[in-house]
């Protein structure tokens, strides 16, 4: 209802100040409290499981009262999830111009990029281990203060998730928990996304709840970095949601530009897509729906839907600087 006032004094001052003490502290663990977390919930339901069933056995006179407790609290939580919110990003049309114009330019940068590389059994390697790509990700950021100062600030480093393969089966890359600061990465994904996956959970510790500013920000903080591998993970991110976007509105200039791409980025998208097809199933399907309803919760009404919106943001950005890496 006061979105500028909320803007002003809530999401750039005292949030932001909420944040950076909240990522500090947690930072002081090296693991993820997050993770942590996850896992007392999962104890939690199992003991919630386990005494509903003794509550069940031993006193059955107890049991309407409990279920009707029961259920008061579960429908107290859907309706805090169910809350309505209004919300909406500036944007230009996207033109098939635009698009195709767009679209040709990341797979130029894509390929010059991947030349500069490192590769293993002829896939993109990054510069360094996971940990590696956590310490060096501020770097991205630190170059894109003078365009978006909001995104400074003093936070703590990304966190890897320990039990990454099985997050793989949700289908998430990363995670940001509001509750203690921390932007959590899987680490077990392809080296192609982790960089560009790290600063995108970083730009919701920032402030940026909606994916597509976030997916937006990780881009321009990629592109600008001083390294090679962050560079090339950010081409590829804006390339797959612009190769998306394109091939729904103009199937022939797709593919004719399609052609351009080199072998090795093919490749790289190759690898990625095999990965990920080993974690399909209906867990995934499940977690989509969790993170449809999260995202909406929190104000993106679109939901899942909003990832397709980063091609808007790029469109006005290159609008207004002319195809400038």
């Amino acid at each position: 209802r006061y979105p500028y006032f909320i803007e002003k004094y809530y999401s750039i001052s005292i949030n932001k100040f909420i944040v950076a003490i909240l990522s500090n502290i947690s930072g002081i663990f090296p693991f993820s409290l997050y993770e942590l977390t996850i896992y007392l919930i999962v104890i939690s339901i199992v003991s919630f499981i386990i005494y509903t069933i003794y509550i069940i056995i031993s006193n059955p006179n107890k049991l309407k009262v409990f279920i009707k407790n029961s259920l008061l609290n579960i429908l107290s939580i859907i309706e805090s999830y169910n809350l309505k919110y209004n919300k909406s990003i500036s944007s230009i049309d996207k033109t098939k111009e635009g698009l195709a114009n767009l679209y040709e330019f990341l797979i130029e940068n894509a390929n010059e990029a991947r030349k500069l590389v490192k590769s293993s059994n002829g896939i993109m390697k990054a510069n360094t281990d996971y940990k590696g790509i956590i310490n060096r990700a501020y770097l991205g950021y630190e170059s894109i203060l003078d365009f978006l100062p909001n995104l400074s600030g003093n936070y703590s480093n990304a966190k890897y998730v320990m039990s990454s393969k099985l997050m793989c089966y949700t289908g998430i890359t990363g995670i940001y928990f509001p509750f203690t600061g921390e932007a959590n990465v899987n680490i077990a994904i392809p080296d192609i996304y982790i960089p560009s996956t790290t600063l995108h959970e970083m730009a919701h510790q920032r402030g940026y709840a909606s994916e597509d500013e976030a997916n937006f920000i990780a881009y321009l903080a990629s592109i600008n970095h001083p390294d090679i591998d962050f560079k090339y993970s950010g081409y590829i991110l804006a390339l797959n949601h612009t190769a998306n976007a394109l091939y729904s509105v103009d199937y022939d200039t797709y593919v004719t530009l399609s052609k351009n791409i080199s072998e090795d980025v093919l490749d790289d998208l190759k690898n990625n897509r095999d990965f990920w097809d080993k974690y399909e199933g209906k867990i995934d399907d499940i977690s989509n729906e969790i993170n449809n309803t999260y995202l909406k919760a929190n104000g993106v009404s679109e939901g899942v839907k909003s990832y397709g919106k980063m091609v808007d943001l790029l469109l006005t950005y290159y609008s207004l600087y002319p195809y400038k890496n």
